[in-house]
């Protein structure tokens, strides 16, 4: 088997939540030894639906399924000084911490970047926060929801008549957990060129309004408009829209003129496409009830099937919206051998996961070992890299340090 493209790079992760579990999980899935430090009581991944057969356990989540493939598992309660102590010495010997713990925890357990790196020049740490480190707002709790508001995003998702929504499936989260992973290789390779560590901080409100929210800058930027939610329509060209077809819904694309003139020939060259409103048609979405009213009937009339088939053959490219069971049997989903499947002692049967979402020819990801039960290799690790005896170990958990 080819070298993992991360062997030899070592994590802590620490903070528990979607975002450091999944910057850890892409890292240990190119072969980093990814150490998960959990509180006694696990992180709370371990308590988020959805749960195999609807039994709720730490061990059966579907997300911690997901997001800690390849890691190991260590209980700790930084609460104690004990505790503390162990986690200043993993942190050193992996020399790299990826934490989503909120900075003022960090500042009262005294486990910020400047304590960790205090006897360490070339420590690493990456601190995942919703609104960053150094504002007035880094004292601030949030999730998802909060850092959609605050990035500006839901300001275009939703329906105009009614209130904004947030970005579904904490996808906040895991963008932050995406930007982390990409501070943590880079900073370990800078570190290995000067020698020095860092400490990155990110901003999941700075990412989400650069990522997804920027967007919309450029037409605020050269046209002034600053366009709010418009529901299934797009408030741009027309027709950019979801439209409803008889098993489902369509998206509706027509950017390219040549497009539009094949779509036009399809419905068999109608009048009303000379209809005044559509001669601009970056102008035309202000008249979109009435427009819609020409061809709407014409798509409701035809299954995604049919339409797939016959904007297929007319190289049209409009997609039909999947469900998340069609999803699942993709056939160009398994063509790219993206589903895995992993033993687990909870399980009889085989789990089946998503597995990357990239394919590398030279160093590729793996899955090495299943999810870790909590605390799985608290003792292993413990003798390994902080050359805990049999004895200590013994004294720790008595103790409920570990």
């Amino acid at each position: 088997m080819a070298e993992a493209a991360l062997d030899g790079f070592a994590v802590l992760e620490d903070g528990g939540g979607i975002a450091a579990s999944y910057a850890g999980k892409l890292l240990a899935e190119l072969g980093a030894d990814v150490i998960k430090v959990e509180a006694p009581g696990g992180d709370e991944v371990r308590r988020k639906s959805p749960f195999p057969a609807d039994e709720p356990g730490r061990e059966r989540s579907g997300l911690h399924l997901f997001l800690d493939t390849n890691k190991r598992s260590v209980t700790l309660n930084v609460e104690c000084a004990a505790g503390r102590r162990l986690y200043r010495d993993l942190a050193q010997r992996c020399g790299l911490v990826i934490t989503s713990r909120h900075i003022a925890e960090q500042r009262a357990l005294g486990l910020t970047w400047e304590d960790l790196s205090a006897d360490a020049p070339d420590f690493n740490q990456v601190t995942i926060t919703v609104f960053g480190i150094g504002t007035q707002r880094e004292d601030w709790q949030a999730e998802s929801l909060i850092a959609s508001l605050a990035s500006g995003i839901s300001f275009k998702i939703g329906d105009p008549d009614r209130p904004p929504l947030g970005l579904p499936y904490d996808a906040p989260q895991f963008q932050g957990g995406i930007h982390a992973a990409i501070a943590a290789i880079l900073a370990r390779r800078a570190t290995r060129e000067d020698g020095l560590g860092q400490h990155a901080w990110l901003s999941i409100v700075d990412i989400i309004s650069n990522v997804m929210a920027g967007a919309g800058v450029a037409p605020f930027v050269f046209t002034g408009q600053a366009r709010g939610r418009a529901g299934t329509h797009m408030n741009a060209f027309y027709p950019w829209q979801v439209t409803p077809v008889r098993d489902g819904y369509y998206e509706v694309i027509t950017m390219v003129d040549r497009q539009w003139n094949r779509f036009m020939e399809l419905l068999g060259d109608p009048d009303w496409q000379h209809d005044e409103r559509l001669k601009n048609r970056w102008l035309a979405f202000q008249h979109t009830e009435e427009l819609d009213a020409f061809w709407h009937p014409w798509m409701k009339e035809r299954t995604r099937a049919e339409l797939m088939e016959l904007f297929g053959e007319n190289h049209i490219s409009f997609q039909p919206v999947h469900t998340i069971g069609e999803v699942a049997e993709s056939e160009h989903l398994a063509a790219r051998e993206f589903w895995t499947e992993i033993e687990h002692p909870e399980f009889e049967e085989p789990v089946r996961l998503p597995g990357a979402p990239y394919q590398l020819s030279g160093s590729p990801w793996a899955i090495r070992r299943p999810p870790p039960r909590l605390g799985e290799h608290t003792e292993h690790v413990l003798s390994e890299l902080c050359q805990s005896s049999r004895p200590q170990l013994a004294r720790l958990r008595r103790a409920r340090v570990i």
